[in-house]
This record gives C-alpha cells, structure tokens and sequence, in this order.
C-alpha cells in the first residue's frame, strides 16, 4: 500500500507540473495583472531611463520626454542637458542614452568602439545653424564661400557683402561646443577651424547681436525661434544661405527637403540592449516625429496619413 500511495502522489505532482504552467500560459491576463508586471526590471514602456543631450536640444526633448510618459505612466525620461559633453556620459554609463546635433566627430566614434556592448546610431529628426545679424544690417543674402572667408577671418568688412561699410564682428555660443564643430565640419571639413569670438552663453550673444549692428553670429534654428518669441524679433534677423543657386531661408520644410545648406541631423544613441531605451528610440521614430516639428525642427520621416473615403 505504501507503494501504491508512493506512486499515486508522484502521479499527480508531475501532472500538475504540466497542467499549470500550460493554463497560465494560455488564460488571459486580467488588466489588474498585465504580463509585462511579471517582468523584473524596465521594460520598452517601464522603468527609468537618464537621457543626456546637447543643451541646443532640451526644449524638444522635454517636450518628447512628456509625451513619452503621458503615453506610458510607468515609464520617466530624466534629461541631463548640464554637461558639455554628452558622449563622454553615455561612455561612462551615467546615462543610458544620448541625443545630439549631427553625427560623431572621429575622436567621439573611437572612443565608442571602446565599448564591450555596441550602441545604436539612429537619426530622428533634421535641424539647421542660421546665420544671424542685426536687424539694421541691409545684408539680404549670403553665400556658403563667403561664410567660409568670414569664419576663417579673410572677410572683414559688410561692404563685401553689400552692407555698409564696417568691419564684421563674427560670434558664436561659446556654450555650444558642438554646434561649433558642426559649423566648422560644415564649412572646412574639419573641426576647430573657426575665426570668431565665443559668447559666453546663448543670452549674451543675442544681446550682442542685437547691440552690434557689425555683429554676426550662427545659432541652431530652435534657438533663433525661440529667441524671436522671447522678444529680439525687432532687433535681429536670419540671412538666407546659397550653395550653388538662389539664397535659401532656414525652415523645418527647408531642412526636411535638405534645400537649406547648413541642415544637418539629430541622433538618438543608446544601448540597444536597454529595453526602455530601446522602447524611447521607438517611439522618437515612430509618434516622436510629429513633436519634433513643435521644436522649430523638421521630424526625419514624414509619418504616412491614411485617408479613408466612404
């Protein structure tokens, strides 16, 4: 008999080893217990995720980071936009993700390939640098030739560019390292090339430029919009940029069809084995791009609209 019982009792621990595991699997969830709660750890649409940036980039991202959230509740989005350097936090995994204006420099892509695990390079939204000057300026127009001879200090003097006669005081965002380099890439095909004197932040130069009618800057287009909505509308301007043709005016429709010269792109890198970093590139791809347009920027994919005709 106890042999019997023996047996009879091991029956029924292996067939209930079997059924249960096959009824969970196969019920479904309740909404008080979804399957993603049974997951240890950030999912693609939970958990913490330390996003840092290119300062230029904290309004946009800001607004995306809400969204993000709004849409998943479970999910934070911390942005880091203090540090000059985004990359070197993403290398020393402060962060799990980065967003920047235009691609890495060299040094940047050595320095990544350092790493054991790979990082993902993903393009999400396109951007551009406006030259700007006072609004007293008479300058219409200016070529990509002629800023090239402005920033390498050969040009000196407004009348060269039919403006009035006075010597051109170049200046730049002393805070934006990698809108210089971005510019100087642009313009000489490498980086540290530029003539100009560096502001030490995005207010001292718009009052610089708005004070100095022979000053000149360049600035990301999100900066210069927000700058008009904050008040210099009366006193600065941006010039139209020519390669080869008819001058272009910097717009989020200009540098979405890349007739704007100085266009460039914004990159989202992160670790791809990072669910909810992962999950935040998704959704940048995805329903991000429309927000990128509330930023003064053009989104990288126009999203296909479906009309349906009854």
């Amino acid at each position: 008999m106890n042999h019997r019982f023996r047996n009879v009792v091991i029956a029924l621990i292996l067939a209930a080893g079997i059924v249960a595991p096959v009824w969970l699997w196969m019920r479904t969830p309740s909404p008080q217990s979804p399957l993603g709660s049974a997951v240890s750890g950030d999912t693609p649409i939970s958990g913490t995720l330390a996003v840092a940036l290119d300062n230029s980039l904290a309004p946009v991202a800001e607004i995306q980071a809400k969204a993000f959230s709004e849409q998943y509740p479970k999910a934070t989005i911390t942005l880091s936009s203090h540090a000059s350097r985004p990359i070197l936090q993403l290398l020393e995994r402060r962060v799990e993700a980065v967003l920047i204006e235009g691609k890495l420099s060299a040094r940047e892509d050595s320095l990544l390939s350092t790493l054991k695990r790979p990082v993902k390079r993903q393009p999400v939204a396109r951007n551009g640098l406006v030259f700007v000057v006072n609004r007293a300026n008479p300058v219409r127009a200016i070529s990509m030739d002629n800023l090239k001879a402005l920033f390498s200090g050969r040009l000196t003097d407004w009348k060269a560019l039919g403006g009035s006669p006075g010597g051109i005081v170049a200046c730049l965002d002393g805070s934006n390292l990698r809108a210089r380099s971005l510019l100087s890439e642009m313009l000489f095909g490498k980086t540290e090339e530029l003539s100009a004197a560096a502001e030490p932040d995005m207010a001292r130069l718009l009052d610089r430029v708005r004070s100095d009618r022979y000053a000149a800057a360049v600035m990301t287009l999100p900066a210069y919009a927000a700058a008009l909505r904050g008040g210099y509308s009366g006193s600065i301007k941006a010039v139209p940029v020519s390669a080869d043709g008819e001058p272009v005016a910097a717009s989020p429709e200009t540098l979405y069809t890349g007739a704007y010269p100085l266009s460039t792109d914004i990159y989202y890198l992160y670790d791809p084995y990072d669910p909810l970093a992962t999950g935040f590139g998704a959704w940048l791809a995805k329903e991000g791009q429309k927000l990128f347009e509330r930023g003064d920027m053009a989104p990288y994919e126009q999203l296909v609209r479906t009309i349906i005709i009854k």
